[in-house]
């Protein structure tokens, strides 16, 4: 087999659609009346090996070690809120509090600060390497 086949790079730089899946299952854009649809409400993320994520988590690390950070708890959670939130490059079909939701960064990481289950599903969507192959190599 070619590595070249396994390399996530191109993908990873380029997104991912990933459909959001609540703890109750699949989440559904909504009509006009309320009632879910067939369109699944979707996040487009990058993956780690996208050169952006790269370059975010090197920057991370260096911006602790040069500031002398302890990491705590509330840290932690933030760096993980910042992580996804830059991954995210995109959505579909995203309502909070009855209105539609306009992709930002900042929208992200509301989004990811509110809802940890998202924030779960996002961070494991981004660092599964085979989100980002064109088709499952033969082994």
């Amino acid at each position: 087999m070619d590595l070249a086949s396994l390399d996530t790079a191109d993908l990873a730089n380029q997104g991912m659609v990933m459909q959001v899946h609540s703890p109750l299952g699949p989440v559904w854009v909504e009509d006009e009346n309320g009632d879910p649809t067939d369109v699944p409400v979707t996040i487009t993320l990058l993956g780690d090996d996208s050169d952006l994520m790269q370059k975010f988590d090197r920057a991370s690390v260096n911006q602790s070690f040069r500031a002398g950070q302890v990491l705590t708890a509330e840290i932690s959670e933030a760096k993980a809120i910042n992580r996804a939130a830059r991954a995210t490059v995109g959505w579909s079909g995203v309502t909070l509090d009855g209105e539609a939701l306009t992709f930002s960064e900042e929208n992200a990481k509301r989004l990811y600060k509110r809802f940890r289950w998202l924030r779960a599903g996002v961070q494991q969507f981004v660092s599964d390497r085979a989100n980002f192959l064109n088709a499952s190599p033969k082994g």
